[in-house]
């Protein structure tokens, strides 16, 4: 594997950021506003919070190209993200390790968008329901949260997307570069006396690096609220349409003849996937006596999913999903015992139906049946609370929870030599979090706290590699997440600095067989540890300049694992780079704004055994945009260059694949270009 070369250009453009003009500092500072944050389940102060949370404000990103989250994500330390140019993999995200492990999709990670569950009840979340042109803040809650979120909470994610306004406005974006890029995306809102409405149109085209790498998406989205004195009422509506390509992994001897082609198989037997879903959600905000509030939510959606795998035995999968939850919370602010308090208790309700199917795979042509079953997924959990004012500079929270998870399997394809392999598992645990700050001074907080969480393996991780049903040796991982950290904030800066260690028992582990390349199944490790330090920095020195900046290093390691004759003990865990640093600088003058941004990561490994070591490396990213009135009208026009530099990476690794099959490399200098109009 290559490791991590640089040059004179490259270092420099990665000190670029901390290389200031002297003559911003002497400007009047500006004054930015404290930042609020709703990750702990209620609105509190970033400074006041016990936790490791981090926010970005999509105002503040400017003419991104908008595939995934990762350019959003990156100012937030603790967070990786791969997989930018497969959308049939879909990004993969991982917060402080969890959710390192997904094949495609996110995993170990909850996921909310507008404050209902993106996530399903088995732990697995899709991000391609998500119309991201609409989307307008992130809120990341890093570590173990099981406490507030339950099932799949190593971390949690919070999106929160454009509102119905208060003036009408309509906006155009239209955006095109290389690798067949194409976005259109329309949108208009509008409100009349207690009424908003806002409806969204975006369509995305790529045909991306690699061959057989082509991705169409389709998003609608329609939001209408309702304004009353007792609270506020809202419904979304969410449909998609998407249909995408898989080259595949590739082994490093094809990757260094042709880093675009796609896998042989995966051309042989036509690997791709579709998905159509349509969602619906209903909130309501109420406002109680006195200083209290509650919260009522409730939803409903329908997944269909079609894909093909490269290869022939079962290698065409499909299923039909129905999904759906019913979530509430009240919080009640009081005086006991002298003390001010905030308790916030709640229930969740959620369920899950799968029906499952699979046929061969004739080089992509449907053969016969191999395989039909419905999947069931059924969850309940209680929580509570309180945030307690133990006095003028302590503050402490306090958390529990009960989660019950049932998955049943019923096999209805039943022959002389297939059996039939019904099945149910429960899975339960109690979860609990605790977390102290002391106000050092009015800009300084110091915070500790430990949290626990667990993970059931999702209906697509608990198959068989031994036939059909359950995987009857695999079960849910549990977690102890440990941090100190210390956390500043003033009119023009706020910086937080963490060091958190984290213990993992029955860490879930992919991989794969020799004869289904596309098919990841799962395993447990004995026991993991990760220890790490996170750093970030947001800094406005000057009424036109901006610094931003984050670093995590993660030491991430095998505790006991042992598999066959193998012993994977202190092996590093594979997917998860050493060193991990985001630098970003910000100008903006009359209307004009520029933004230079460099990602370096360190070296990572692509299997347990540590046998493949993929060296670090390092991308810069350029955005200019202006900002124009005409007219009553805005327009802005925006161009953007990714991997400045055309350094070769990997847009992912495929984590202890099968025959090799661990790299999809990633595009050199890539240039796109768009125009939004706002009227």
């Amino acid at each position: 594997m290559s490791a991590f070369r640089s040059s004179p250009p490259r270092t420099w453009l990665l000190l670029l950021p901390f290389s200031l003009p002297a003559m911003a500092f002497a400007q009047e500072p500006v004054v930015v506003e404290p930042l609020i944050i709703t990750a702990p389940r209620t609105s509190s102060g970033w400074l006041q919070t016990p936790a490791a949370v981090g926010a970005v404000e999509a105002a503040d990103v400017q003419g991104e190209q908008r595939l995934t989250l990762d350019r959003l994500l990156a100012p937030v330390p603790g967070v990786l993200t791969q997989d930018r140019y497969n959308f049939a993999q879909g990004m993969r995200l991982s917060i402080r390790g969890f959710g390192a492990r997904a094949s495609f999709g996110t995993r170990g990670v909850r996921v909310l968008v507008d404050g209902v569950p993106l996530t399903m009840p088995d732990g697995q979340t899709e991000l391609d329901g998500l119309d991201l042109g609409l989307v307008e803040r992130l809120e990341v809650l890093r570590g173990p949260a099981s406490t507030l979120y339950g099932n799949a909470a190593g971390g949690v994610l919070l999106i929160e997307t454009r509102e119905p306004p208060a003036v009408p406005y309509a906006l155009v974006d239209l955006s095109g570069g290389e690798l067949g890029y194409r976005r259109a995306q329309v949108e208009a809102g509008a409100s009349q006396g207690d009424l908003g409405a806002l409806f969204a149109v975006s369509r995305t085209e790529l045909d991306g690096y690699r061959a057989h790498n082509r991705a169409e998406t389709l998003a609608v989205t329609g939001k209408l609220n309702w304004y009353a004195s007792a609270g506020q009422l809202g419904l979304t509506l969410n449909a998609i349409d998407n249909r995408t390509e898989d080259p595949g992994g590739l082994r490093i001897d094809e990757v260094r003849a042709d880093r675009d082609r796609a896998a042989p198989n995966n051309l042989l037997f036509d690997g791709d996937e579709s998905v159509r879903q349509q969602r619906m959600a209903l909130s309501w905000k109420g406002r109680a006596p006195g200083e209290d509030d509650y919260l009522v939510r409730a939803w409903y959606g329908r997944r269909d999913f079609a894909n093909r795998l490269p290869f022939e035995d079962g290698g065409q999968a499909g299923f039909d999903r129905d999904f759906a939850g019913l979530g509430t919370q009240y919080t009640h602010r009081a005086q006991w015992f002298g003390m001010a308090h905030q308790l916030t208790a709640g229930v969740d309700l959620e369920a899950q139906r799968d029906d499952r199917t699979r046929h061969d795979n004739l080089q992509g042509t449907r053969g016969v049946r191999t395989g039909d079953q419905e999947e069931k997924v059924d969850s309940w959990a209680l929580f509570v609370e309180d945030e307690i004012a133990l006095s003028e500079r302590w503050l402490a929270t306090l958390g529990l929870r009960y989660d019950e998870v049932r998955i049943e399997v019923d096999d209805r394809f039943v022959t002389a030599t297939d059996p039939d392999e019904s099945g149910s598992r429960r899975l339960d645990d109690w979860n609990y979090s605790a977390g102290l700050s002391y106000r050092l001074d009015a800009h300084h907080r110091l915070y500790a706290r430990v949290a626990t969480s667990f993970e059931t393996p999702t209906n697509n991780e608990l198959a068989n590699p031994a036939g059909g049903g359950f995987n009857p040796s695999l079960g849910p991982a549990q977690a102890l997440n440990r941090e100190v950290g210390l956390k500043g904030e003033w009119d023009d800066l706020r910086y937080e600095a963490v060091l958190y260690s984290v213990r993992v028992e029955d860490e879930l582990v992919p991989f794969t067989l020799p004869d289904e390349p596309g098919r990841t199944y799962y395993r447990n490790a004995g026991e993991s540890r990760r220890d790490g330090v996170e750093l970030s920095l947001d800094w406005r020195f000057a009424p036109r300049w901006a610094l931003a900046a984050a670093y995590s290093y993660n030491d991430y390691r095998y505790v006991d694992y042992r598999l066959d004759d193998e012993v994977f003990d202190d092996n590093a865990l594979p997917g998860i780079a050493r060193h991990a640093l985001f630098t970003e600088l910000q100008y903006e003058y009359d209307g004009w704004y520029t933004r230079v941004n460099a990602n370096a990561y360190g070296r990572q490994y692509a299997d347990d055994a540590n046998q493949t070591r993929i060296g670090g490396y390092a991308l810069y990213n350029l955005r200019v945009g202006k900002r124009l009135a005409w007219a009553g009208q805005e327009i802005e026009p925006y161009l953007g260059i990714d991997n400045l530099t055309g350094r070769d990476y990997y847009d992912n690794i495929r984590i202890n694949a099968a025959a090799g099959r661990y790299f999809e490399p990633a595009p050199g200098r890539t240039l796109y270009a768009g125009v939004k109009l706002t009227f």
